[in-house]
């Protein structure tokens, strides 16, 4: 196991990393969208648009992958995705929130794709539970994190994303440096969403609801302890807690 995170160990800080950021920006979008002034409904579209974004980023992120590589893509999209959350603090509008949020979206996604797949390339049968369950503690470790570190600046200025771009535009920098060797590009033949669900009916119904469940619990956490009046440390500790359960 030991010999197989050696050589992960290089994604995991990265994936640590990109979640500081990550989920500071899903908690800053209802914070600051409320000192803006956006109605519940009006967030419920932006937060919509980044998982519209990382749908079309699961379609499309293996095909970039066959074309460049799985380092390529990581910092590819990382490099988008941090420009898009200094891009949030220039124009307050739901529609262009909405915007940048399917381009995040979008990178994030691809992003899980490339490192997952990396992970997959990397696990024996023997490990790969214990290498997924590693990649879930840094995931969720670093959305933790990043909860924390809201309560060091202010919403209502650009700081934050500020600090959110920069920490996901370090993430890939342990993966570029690193002399781990990067996975083959195998192609893959593609799968239908009928076929998915012919082979596993009760996995795409159980996953269909519990994205649901998870894109309202991080999507609108923070736009539900704003509306009842909860203050930015509270919320912060809230959604923190969400994921420390997610931890345990």
């Amino acid at each position: 196991m030991l010999q197989v995170l050696a050589t992960i160990w290089a994604l995991l800080i990265g994936i640590v990393f990109i979640m500081l950021g990550n989920g500071m920006h899903f908690t800053l979008i209802g914070l600051r969208g409320g000192i803006e002034g956006f109605s519940a409904g009006e967030l419920a579209i932006v937060t919509s648009g980044y998982f519209m974004g990382f749908l079309s980023g699961a379609r499309f992120a293996p095909v970039l992958i066959r074309r460049v590589g799985h380092v390529r893509v990581f910092a590819a999209l990382g490099s988008f995705m941090s420009a898009g959350l200094i891009a949030l603090t220039l124009l307050a509008e739901p529609w262009a929130w909405t915007i940048l949020r399917v381009i995040l979206g979008f990178c994030m996604s691809g992003i899980y794709v490339a490192a997952e797949s990396w992970l997959n390339n990397a696990a024996t049968n023997e490990t790969r539970g214990k290498v997924l369950s590693a990649y879930m503690i840094a995931q969720t470790l670093g959305i933790i994190g990043a909860q924390g570190l809201l309560t060091l600046g202010d919403a209502g200025t650009a700081a934050l994303f500020i600090g959110a771009s920069i920490l996901v535009s370090i993430s890939f920098a342990p993966i570029l440096l690193s002399i781990s060797p990067a996975p083959v590009v195998e192609v893959a033949k593609p799968m239908s969403l009928r076929q998915l669900f012919v082979s596993s009916p009760l996995g795409v119904v159980g996953t269909f609801l519990l994205g649901g469940l998870y894109a309202t619990q991080s999507g609108m956490g923070a736009v539900f302890g704003t509306q009842i009046g909860m203050s930015a440390n509270l919320i912060s500790l809230f959604i923190a807690m969400l994921f420390a359960g997610a931890l345990v």
